[in-house]
């Protein structure tokens, strides 16, 4: 009987640490997070390659509550692109707001990039970012329209180093 008492106290105290954290918004299991200098995935169609400048633009999937936002601002400004993610894996911009080089990024699936274009047709904006010497390699002999896969570091220190490798995207096997 001692031993029951002493187990129901012991599950009662557990699930009552675990509430008032919650209640305190403490962060979820450092597991259940990614962890800083992890990377994602995005993909983009190419529109061109500047080998000189190490800049790649691309026309990029945006969610349509994002697509407003691209409106405030003119060719050329810098703007941090949210993503919609999950994993590793990231799907379209969800949100477009403009970018300080000081200003710390908090969103894992943030991207700082150059607007390319105010214009969004259809689902996509085009945008332009810098790549690493590497990638401008892989991609010089690619004609735009094809598509390529983007290897990005979460919550990038700079925007100079948020790409890490540009590839031609690959359909997964069915």
């Amino acid at each position: 009987m001692l031993r029951r008492l002493l187990a129901v106290s012991a599950c009662a105290l557990c699930l009552g640490t675990g509430a008032a954290a919650a209640q305190r918004g403490a962060p979820p299991p450092a597991s259940a997070q990614p962890r800083s200098g992890d990377t994602y995935l995005w993909h983009g169609e190419l529109v061109s390659v500047d080998g000189a400048s190490r800049t790649l633009t691309a026309r990029v999937r945006v969610l349509s509550e994002a697509a407003s936002d691209v409106g405030r601002f003119g060719v050329g400004d810098r703007v941090l692109l949210a993503w919609s993610g999950l994993d590793v894996h990231a799907g379209a911009v969800r949100r477009v707001t403009r970018y300080d080089a000081g200003q710390q990024i908090l969103d894992f699936f943030a991207l700082p990039v150059e607007l390319a274009s105010r214009d969004v047709q259809g689902e996509y904006m085009t945008v332009r970012v810098r790549i690493p010497e590497a990638a401008v390699a892989a991609v010089k002999g690619r004609k735009p329209g094809e598509w390529l896969t983007v290897t990005t570091r979460q919550r990038p220190k700079a925007d100079a180093d948020a790409i890490v490798a540009v590839g031609v995207y690959a359909k997964p096997p069915a």
